[in-house]
């Protein structure tokens, strides 16, 4: 049966607003991942990269999605504002829930505002997350502004030293012909 995307408060005191967990498990996990969602290319190669390991280790996934200006609408004096927002982040859950689904084990999607780093490192840390699994890093001058500027989510995440952290491709690799 699907259920409505109702974010519930997160329990407890977190950055995190709001969480949605995924059906019940089909087999016990064995350990949790975290992966970063945003809908960007290298964050669908590494949410499909997290729900393949997790179909491998039997884990439970632990999505989190931080709520940025690529989900906020463009006009903020629109009458419909809030509805635009919550269009695009109910269209994100689907996405990753299109994924998600095929899972054997469970999963549960936290939405939250604050920075990548904090929020996946909450995650982790709550869930004793075996690890963290995010996207490469975009490349070009502006990856490098975010290493210099300290907005390297990878970097920040090393940083903190609590979490191994995974860093997948952003592109599918060249065939070998």
């Amino acid at each position: 049966m699907e259920r409505d995307v109702d974010f519930g408060q997160q329990p407890g005191p977190t950055p995190l607003r709001r969480h949605l967990p995924g059906p019940p498990p089909r087999e016990r996990a064995h350990a949790s991942v975290v992966v970063g969602w945003d809908r960007n290319p290298a964050s669908t190669a590494a949410l499909r990269f997290a729900v393949d390991l997790a179909h491998r280790l039997t884990a439970h996934v632990h999505v989190v999605h931080i709520v940025d200006l690529d989900d906020i609408p463009v006009d903020p004096d629109a009458p419909d504002w809030e509805q635009q927002l919550r269009a695009t982040i109910i269209g994100e859950v689907a996405e990753a829930r299109d994924l998600l689904n095929t899972l054997a084990a469970s999963w549960t999607y936290h939405s939250g505002h604050g920075t990548a780093a904090d929020l996946l490192s909450v995650v982790a840390d709550r869930y004793s997350a075996l690890m963290v699994v995010i996207g490469s890093p975009r490349g070009g001058v502006l990856s490098h502004l975010d290493s210099v500027l300290g907005q390297s989510v990878a970097q920040a995440l090393i940083g903190m030293r609590r979490t191994p952290l995974l860093l997948v491709p952003g592109t599918e690799p060249p065939s070998a012909e």
